[in-house]
């Protein structure tokens, strides 16, 4: 029986979200290179167990990703990795669930080293009370999860720490990154604390980019968090995008 032949209302979300990871999988391990036509309608059908309707609509989700692009005569092909809208929340689960790889993650990191500076510049600028207080409580979490040795804890308050500051920037464009980036901030923190020698070694760099926001400082901002984010690629054991060729 086919997996949404009778399915309800409620299930149909469950078994499109089946569906598109069943197909989004095997592209993103490789499996269906790029240039790959994926098998006929068909054949995927009876593969996946879904009706047509359950397919197409998978395949618009992909489609709407980057990822696969419908070819008149020729099929569906799977599209290269640089069309694919990798800050995407779905792909970068997937991702980091079959292991993104070292130039994946490097990338994240490379293009934090580029937002947050300016982010941690922009706040010193702009922040106001109620910005400093929710990084001073974001910092504490940090603080006390570290003692505990909680670094699932960390971690967490790590995140919420980046996305406050993003916030504090008053930029709009950095205040919507925040929000979209969140996922991708998640990936390349939790890979930094696995690589990590001392997880939470970072935290008196944290402590002074909030000081120099504190002080109206951003020279002082952005110089603190590059040393913070350059710890982040030490704890990752790579140094430029060219040890991950």
């Amino acid at each position: 029986m086919l997996d949404d032949a009778s399915a309800s209302p409620r299930s149909k979300p469950r078994v499109h979200r089946r569906t598109v990871t069943r197909l989004a999988f095997p592209i993103l391990k490789g499996e269906y290179p790029p240039g790959h036509v994926l098998p006929p309608e068909a054949e995927l059908c009876e593969n996946l167990g879904v009706s047509r309707s359950a397919l197409r609509e998978a395949i618009r989700t992909l489609k709407d990703k980057g990822m696969i692009e419908a070819r008149p005569r020729h099929g569906t092909v799977v599209l290269p990795r640089s069309t694919w809208h990798m800050l995407d929340s779905d792909l970068l689960a997937w991702a980091m669930e079959i292991d993104p790889g070292a130039e994946f993650v490097l990338s994240l990191i490379e293009a934090r080293q580029v937002i947050e500076p300016a982010a941690a510049r922009l706040a010193a600028i702009r922040a106001n009370p109620d910005d400093l207080k929710r990084l001073d409580a974001a910092f504490a979490e940090m603080s006390e999860a570290k003692a505990e040795g909680d670094f699932e804890r960390f971690n967490k308050a790590d995140i919420h720490y980046h996305v406050v500051l993003l916030q504090a920037s008053a930029n709009i464009v950095f205040m919507h990154l925040s929000n979209m980036i969140g996922t991708a901030l998640s990936i390349a923190f939790r890979m930094s604390m696995e690589g990590a020698r001392e997880p939470g070694a970072s935290l008196a760099v944290h402590g002074e980019v909030i000081e120099r926001i504190r002080a109206r400082d951003p020279d002082g901002a952005h110089a603190a968090m590059v040393r913070l984010l350059a710890i982040a690629v030490i704890d990752l054991g790579l140094t430029s995008y060219e040890t991950v060729k």
